[in-house]
């Protein structure tokens, strides 16, 4: 759909890149423009793979006249940039929005930095887990519990999906107006925006949903061989029919349960402790309570075979055979 936009990044490891990716899945051209020895993120094999199977790439010394005449040409006709430096360097290089839109007028540029181009931090390096532990986000995934690393990139992932969001709605600005976009993607505020069902809980004096932090409905059970899911929020219905499959006597609602949690999910706990993992599945499954088993990802084709579909594809990448999950979109 994307056929015919062309895209130059200059960006590594996880939000810049993932961003284009998206965006050439799409359809776009990209081209990823990386220093002489290649962006730090090569050594992570597989994973940028997974980001940047399918680009051009360009290796320039920015530094140089000659390969900063090379990047200027090739933004000249380019219809997005997508730049991942900290704030100033691009400036510094002199490949920042403006110096880009003197040879380019109608160009979409889009930066993605830790805290934005204007915050009072912006001077600061900072990963993923930075902006989760500082927005508090870390706070909400503990739920009361011990704090721990979640292991899932929120912030790099939700800014290259925030990133492409708006370059897409630019896009479409620009096939109006024919004028070019600047793109300011924070990946500190995209985390705290992709969790509204708990920032606005927590702003409005609510705190951390008990929906989710005091549920015995809602969480992970151990079996006799494994794990199961269960995810009931706030569905009376299913936490009735719980009850009912598991037969446990409770005479009070799932809300009710919330201040009685842990001596409710004693109960489930024995009552599934004494089951596999198939038979828990199957019992609750039945009753038509949201349950399921927790699988590994080393074994995808259960995973595969479980779902009806195929979530895998084999690419070729430097003479051998790399295994990435494909692209979610249907058309």
């Amino acid at each position: 759909m994307l056929e015919n936009v062309k895209v130059v990044e200059v960006a590594a490891f996880y939000p810049g890149p993932f961003c284009c990716q998206i965006l050439k899945t799409l359809g776009a051209d990209v081209v990823k423009v990386e220093p002489p020895g290649g962006e730090p993120g090569r050594m992570l094999d597989a994973v940028f793979v997974a980001i940047n199977y399918g680009k051009q790439f360009l290796f320039l010394d920015l530094k140089t006249e000659e390969d900063y005449e090379k990047f200027m040409k090739l933004v000249e006709n380019a219809d997005v940039v997508v730049e991942g430096f900290r704030p100033g360097v691009a400036r510094k290089l002199g490949i920042d929005y403006e110096s880009v839109k003197k040879v380019n007028e109608a160009v979409i540029y889009c930066s993605i930095s830790a805290f934005g181009q204007e915050n009072r931090l912006s001077h600061l390096p900072a990963h993923d887990l930075n902006c989760l532990g500082l927005g508090g986000i870390l706070e909400i995934s503990a739920m009361g519990r011990e704090m721990k690393d979640p292991n899932l990139q929120l912030a790099d992932f939700s800014s290259a999906v925030y990133a492409v969001i708006a370059i897409l709605a630019a896009l479409i600005e620009r096939g109006r107006t024919g004028k070019g976009r600047y793109i300011d993607i924070s990946m500190f505020h995209s985390a705290l925006y992709s969790a509204p069902i708990h920032t606005s809980s927590i702003l409005n004096g609510l705190g951390i949903l008990p929906a989710f932090s005091s549920n015995p409905a809602y969480g992970i059970y151990r079996t006799k061989d494994g794990f199961i899911t269960l995810g009931i929020i706030a569905e009376e219905h299913f936490w009735r029919r719980l009850c009912q499959a598991l037969n446990l006597d409770f005479n009070f609602s799932l809300v009710e349960s919330f201040s009685r949690c842990e001596e409710v999910r004693k109960a489930i706990e024995e009552k599934l402790g004494q089951m596999s993992t198939e038979e828990a599945v199957k019992l609750l499954q039945s009753a038509d309570v949201p349950a399921f088993e927790v699988m590994s990802l080393e074994e995808v084709e259960k995973i595969e075979e479980r779902v009806g579909e195929k979530l895998v594809d084999e690419v070729e990448w430097e003479g051998k055979k790399v295994r990435l999950v494909k692209p979610p979109f249907r058309w």
